[in-house]
């Protein structure tokens, strides 16, 4: 497998020249949250990662109140125009207090209203990052998204994540909230590719 990090402002500056020369491969990069929210450091991290020539997918962070479109077209202002080599867009399902006054149908609705408008948009297919108890409380395995690559977030030490339906693999998996990265001041966020590094760069954006 190959390993990579997600960042956010929490991380502050990074060195990615230095985490560029580690084992690390690749990055997320938090760009936006709800409606207009941008991630401070976004700019800085997007240009830094494909700088030093580690890997950059940025992701949005859905608030379910918010209409889907509106947070698309936030999300796709603030990244521009994927370029060859960059991972395909992320949209960051958490939080499940706050889907709570929503029905299944619509929380799904939503969801998928986001994806395919940022798919259509940016060319790439959106990628779904989760955690097995959020598919399966939050989102009851909606089969509409199993067409949609899956990042699931399982923080166990037993070697591979949960899967859960209605998807048959994972393409990433966040496995630490707490790892340690060269560059990176306190703890970061570790995951992991399923997959070579030549699998990685299948995934990424074409000219």
């Amino acid at each position: 497998m190959v390993p990579g990090i997600d960042v956010s402002h929490f991380q502050g500056i990074i060195a990615w020249s230095e985490l560029a020369a580690s084992e690390i491969r690749f990055s997320f990069i938090k760009a936006t949250e709800g409606a207009g929210y941008v991630d401070p450091k976004f700019a800085a991290n997007w240009l830094g990662a494909r700088t030093a020539g580690v890997t950059r997918g940025a992701y949005h962070f859905f608030r379910p109140a918010i209409p889907a479109q509106t947070q698309a077209e936030s999300f796709l202002r603030t990244v521009g125009t994927l370029q060859p080599g960059d991972l395909p867009p992320v949209l960051d399902l958490e939080a499940p207090a706050a889907w709570s006054q929503l029905a299944v149908a619509d929380r799904v609705a939503r969801v998928i209203a986001w994806l395919e408008t940022v798919e259509k948009r940016s060319g790439a297919t959106p990628i779904v990052y989760l955690s097995p108890s959020f598919a399966g409380e939050v989102l009851k395995n909606a089969p509409s998204l199993a067409r949609f690559p899956l990042w699931l977030a399982h923080h166990t030490d037993n070697g591979a994540p949960e899967l859960v339906e209605p998807w048959t693999s994972w393409t990433f998996w966040q496995h630490s909230p707490n790892g340690r990265a060269a560059g990176v001041t306190g703890s970061v966020d570790l995951d992991q590719f399923n997959g070579t590094l030549e699998g990685l760069k299948a995934l990424t954006v074409k000219a």
